[in-house]
């Protein structure tokens, strides 16, 4: 019978010591991610609005100091949906609610296109308008 040579030994019980050490770093991390995967998240309920749509063209800042760009809405100030409100909208794609006008209809939202020749080709129509949740105020400009 050969002796047990003293550094395999000694390998065996360096592989064995990180070997169990990962398994409880292990088993620490993911109890914690477990508990953060049953806790409930409560967030305000999606609805969606029908509504029509008039697409607009204008360059600049509005009144707040916000950019005209891709995704800027405009929505009534008699409307149900609340300022800064990200949305998705039917035949548009994703946008957000930045301002407000006295001279829409509750129901009507205005939308933004980068070029006039696109607003012929969107013109007015009914869209549906999903609202995901509450958006930051965008950034101004100084």
């Amino acid at each position: 019978m050969t002796k047990p040579r003293p550094l395999l030994c000694a390998l065996l019980m360096i592989f064995f010591f990180m070997t169990a050490y990962a398994v409880i770093f292990y088993a620490k991390s993911a109890d914690g991610e477990h508990k953060e995967a049953n806790q409930i998240i409560v967030s305000q309920p999606e609805f969606e609005l029908t509504m029509t749509a008039p697409a607009f063209c204008e360059y600049g800042w509005d009144d707040n100091g916000i950019d005209y760009g891709p995704g800027y809405c405009i929505i009534s100030n008699q409307s149900e949906i609340p300022l800064y409100s990200l949305l998705v909208i039917d035949q548009y794609g994703e946008g957000q609610a930045l301002a407000e006008s006295a001279e829409l209809a509750p129901d009507e939202i205005q939308v933004w296109y980068n070029a006039e020749s696109k607003i012929p080709m969107f013109g007015r129509q009914e869209v549906k308008v999903k609202i995901e949740g509450v958006g930051d105020r965008p950034c101004v400009t100084p």
